[in-house]
């Protein structure tokens, strides 16, 4: 069963889910494109299918480090499924781009909580940010986040309140002088900020509002879940679980910010939900009457995941 298989964090399940992520970038990045292939442009695919993969193991690591879940994996599990829901995504370089800078400063901005080298993580975080929003604007809202970070730690000090802006700044003035040497112009500033799109006709499609139908409603679910036993968290994951609330939102927001809705702005939310997911298959025991009734309601959820994206390929 699913649930028995995924709880374990054995190799082969990263090798499957790899995989299941390789396959979803050839059907919705090449596949479903009608560009012709050369040389050049399959090793940009590869590369691109490499961040996909690498994306994943970036973000079970940052759960590992951060005892965000348990040991399982049911979180990259429920990523991968929700990548391909959402093939669209696969088109869109800049978004999986602009995702991956933004898990990058996801793993500095968790673990504030620690005394040990915070300044450093909060630049760190600030340039993931800043170099995110140049491949999709609205992940500036990100900082958001980052300030909440750090405003969480107790020993909070001015000067850790200003490395954010110093590092933007750090990396605008790097940025505007290499396009004044290569271009002699600062046009790219002109073209950095996109307009906000409140056009939805694009989630008319069966194909996507079926999944996010699905991921709606799961999110709705597991955040209210969440909210109500947050009283019952340990004080130790308190900080944490708060926080991937405020992720969740922000990355809502800068999904609705997006320029153009395709479907593949939905990649922010991903990380967030599969993991407040994967909080809830672990915790639902708790309220169940008895262990079977837990086994049978995390198998039929996990597979309705699993399936769906399978079945959005057939409407």
């Amino acid at each position: 069963m699913l649930t028995s298989f995924f709880s374990k964090s054995n190799p082969i399940n990263y090798l499957i889910i790899g995989i299941l992520l390789s396959i979803g970038y050839i059907y919705g990045g090449i596949a479903q494109t009608e560009a012709f292939l050369t040389f050049s442009s399959i090793l940009e695919h590869l590369l691109y299918m490499v961040i996909v993969v690498f994306s994943m193991l970036l973000l079970d690591f940052v759960i590992r480090k951060n005892q965000l879940t348990k040991q399982n994996t049911f979180a990259i599990l429920l990523f991968g499924c929700f990548f391909w829901m959402f093939p669209v995504i696969f088109t869109d370089q800049m978004a999986m781009l602009a995702n991956l800078f933004l898990l990058l400063a996801f793993r500095r901005v968790v673990t504030l909580h620690s005394d040990r080298n915070n300044e450093k993580k909060i630049l760190d975080a600030a340039i993931y940010i800043t170099i995110a929003s140049f491949f999709y604007f609205w992940s500036l809202l990100y900082f958001v986040v980052l300030f909440i970070g750090i405003l969480r730690k107790p020993d909070t000090t001015f000067k850790q309140l200003l490395i954010p802006v110093a590092g933007f700044v750090a990396v605008f003035i790097l940025t505007t002088t290499v396009f004044f040497l290569t271009k002699d112009s600062f046009e790219w500033f002109y073209t950095w900020k996109t307009e906000i799109s409140f056009d939805f006709s694009t989630y008319n499609s069966v194909n996507i509002l079926l999944p996010l139908a699905v991921l709606l409603t799961l999110i709705l679910w597991t955040v209210v879940f969440r909210l109500l036993s947050l009283k019952a968290a340990a004080s130790k994951e308190k900080p944490n679980y708060v926080l991937l609330l405020v992720i969740l939102l922000i990355t809502i927001v800068i999904a609705l910010a997006s320029p153009k809705k395709t479907g593949a702005e939905l990649i922010f939310m991903l990380a967030p939900t599969a993991i407040i997911a994967t909080n809830y298959l672990e915790r639902i025991g708790v309220s169940a009457t008895s262990e079977g009734e837990e086994i049978w309601f995390k198998e039929i959820l996990l597979w309705l995941i699993v399936l769906l994206p399978i079945a959005v390929l057939f409407v």
